[in-house]
């Protein structure tokens, strides 16, 4: 299939609409967990805000994921998966790919399911250790619908730009609500059992053609790609640049750190309900998109302090208010001895600074 390239620089010379791309963080620019071994035997979160890996089967590859200042021209980051454990075979219901989820009511533009559905363009910059057939699908979880498209590498290990049209889908379905409506995905390797013909939509939930090279044989492959732009029509447009502040921003809709490089820094206030015990508010930047999931490094990174300091030795969260219009997270907090007066003031500290609490709310 003929693929027509755009030029690899992404840098702009018109001005586009604002919000155009239905990506996040397609500039790989954010990156909240930073580098990730051993990744592969797991469906999960990977460096760059917004990017997982999705696997299915019993696959052997293993890689480091990290963003790496190696970019296409006019980019300062890529999203880098390096092979560290070769998959030498793959096996008909193996895979493994790397996508972006895109929560639906961003997507109610796109019309799927009646006559007037749009079509959508996807551009991308990619280096890959192979030359020859590589693949991009879009998935629609709403009604298990799938379309895949070819672009052909023709030198390895040099960035490439490719722009490619999606059809419109007057069949789908993409349901207005906080739910995952749309995934983008890249293949790393996909058996037999997820190939499907190119260029139609597709009752089925598949990735790739036949032709889609495997890219975790060997353990000197890296991959990388930047400047993913998925955005309404059929005509690509120069890559939306935003502001990084701009892209934190919806980024921290589905994942916040709270941590503080600083020993003894405040990482919240509140007030002591028992000698032993506090309630501690901390507001967060951005609304969440669902009640987050909570973990921390350790309880012994954090303690609490009045007229005394005491280290945490155990800790419970409500978290409802992250999703709140005024979003916020309540901690209840307590300490091994009775060493607090009731009522009195309190901060919680970072004890050491690896002194993190991580909240999750991803699709």
């Amino acid at each position: 299939m003929a693929v027509s390239k755009v030029g690899p620089t992404g840098l702009s010379s018109a001005v586009g609409q604002i919000g155009k791309n239905l990506v996040r963080n397609g500039a790989m620019t954010v990156a909240q967990r930073g580098t990730l071994t051993a990744r592969g035997p797991n469906n999960e979160y990977i460096t760059t805000d917004g990017w997982a890996v999705s696997v299915g089967g019993s696959i052997q590859a293993r890689f480091t994921t990290s963003q790496d200042s190696s970019a296409p021209t006019g980019f300062g980051y890529s999203l880098k998966i390096d092979c560290t454990t070769a998959e030498s075979t793959v096996a008909a219901g193996d895979r493994c790919d790397i996508r972006q989820r895109i929560e639906a009511q961003t997507l109610q533009q796109l019309a799927y399911g009646v006559a007037g559905a749009k079509a959508i363009t996807l551009s991308f910059n990619f280096r890959s250790p192979k030359t020859g057939t590589h693949c991009v699908a879009l998935f629609q979880p709403d009604a298990t619908r799938s379309q895949v498209k070819e672009f052909t590498i023709a030198v390895a290990d040099t960035w490439e730009s490719f722009e490619l049209t999606f059809s419109a889908d007057a069949s789908g379905t993409i349901t207005n609500d906080t739910g995952a409506g749309l995934h983008v995905v890249f293949p790393l390797f996909a058996g037999t059992n997820f190939h499907i013909a190119a260029d139609t939509w597709a009752a089925s939930e598949d990735y790739a053609t036949s032709n889609q090279q495997n890219l975790m044989d060997n353990t000197a492959n890296n991959v990388q790609f930047s400047g993913v732009q998925l955005e309404v029509g059929s005509v690509a447009t120069d890559f939306e640049h935003e502001p990084i502040n701009m892209t934190l921003t919806k980024c921290l809709r589905y994942y916040q750190v709270i941590s503080t490089a600083t020993t003894t820094a405040t990482l919240g206030v509140g007030a002591c309900y028992t000698t032993s015990a506090a309630g501690v508010v901390q507001f967060l930047p951005v609304t969440m998109r669902a009640s987050p999931t909570l973990s921390i490094s350790a309880v012994s990174d954090f303690q609490m302090s009045t007229d005394a300091t005491t280290e945490v030795s155990s800790v419970s969260f409500d978290a409802a208010g992250a999703a709140a219009s005024v979003p916020f997270l309540s901690g209840f907090w307590t300490v091994g001895s009775a060493a607090h007066t009731l009522n009195e003031a309190v901060r919680l500290r970072a004890k050491t600074d690896d002194a993190a609490i991580y909240l999750t709310a991803e699709l």
